[in-house]
């Protein structure tokens, strides 16, 4: 008497559980993303020391040289890293205003809303607020002061979103169970069926890593970090000197 040795087939909901899910989100995409995200802290930290004003705009160079890539990478890139997603994510809100006076209020629907307009909002103001950055750094116009009034203000603006962005993700991981910011960190979403993403391309994303820590190291190496304060502490010195002498005749 034998025993059979054929494989009982696995059930279905079984092999879904095993996978790790869909790639929805490419290396590049994510390493901009806490790059961006890194470099706009960094700044912010830095922004009212003069003794760390180097870093700063070190940083500032790099969050600026950040945004070109996604820019350029959200035109020429795959469909789903382009940035007319991010539209796409906001397109539904006038189909949402209309439930919502009907009584139909999907706040999910609201918080993915929220999230998206945020997100393309911050894009909108990471331009201004790197622009003014430079202006004011390099003295343009002689309105050092002014430009650095514009740079504040987009700075803020730029932190007010990004603190809606935070809060949106943590509402919406309540709402629907699980943790939406996950898939930044492994770009997969939990669930069944093919993978949006066909190239995860993890060899550019090196290359934007490499890029980025090399002007960053190189930077420090050569003083960048502390001969930039030093040269921004003399100008603003002998400025001020002149205003005084200025004031005594």
């Amino acid at each position: 008497m034998s025993l059979s040795t054929t494989p009982i087939p696995e059930a279905p909901g079984r092999a879904a559980t095993a996978r790790p899910g869909r790639l929805t989100i490419d290396a590049p995409v994510r390493a901009f993303h806490w790059l961006f995200a890194l470099s706009f802290a960094g700044a912010w930290i830095t922004a009212e020391s003069e003794r760390w004003r180097g870093v700063h705009v070190t940083l500032g160079y790099a969050f600026g040289s950040l945004l070109l890539f996604r820019l350029f990478y959200g035109l020429v890139g795959p469909r789903q890293a382009r940035l007319a997603l991010l539209w796409h994510r906001v397109s539904g809100l006038g189909d949402w205003l209309r439930n919502a006076r009907a009584g139909q209020v999907d706040l999910p629907r609201a918080a993915t809303l929220g999230m998206g307009a945020a997100m393309g909002l911050l894009v909108l103001v990471a331009a201004p607020l790197v622009l003014a950055g430079y202006a004011g750094y390099v003295e343009w116009l002689g309105l050092e002061d002014a430009w650095e009034e514009v740079h504040e203000f987009f700075a803020n603006s730029a932190m007010a979103l990004v603190v809606a962005h935070l809060a949106l993700i943590v509402v919406l991981s309540v709402l629907r169970r699980r943790n939406l910011a996950a898939p930044m960190l492994t770009g997969r979403t939990p669930g069944a069926g093919p993978d949006l993403v066909k190239a995860n391309r993890a060899w550019l994303a090196g290359l934007v890593v490499a890029a980025y820590l090399g002007f960053v190291g190189w930077q420090t190496l050569q003083g960048g970090t502390e001969g930039t304060s030093a040269t921004q502490g003399e100008r603003r010195d002998g400025h001020h000197r002149d205003h005084h002498h200025d004031d005594d005749d």
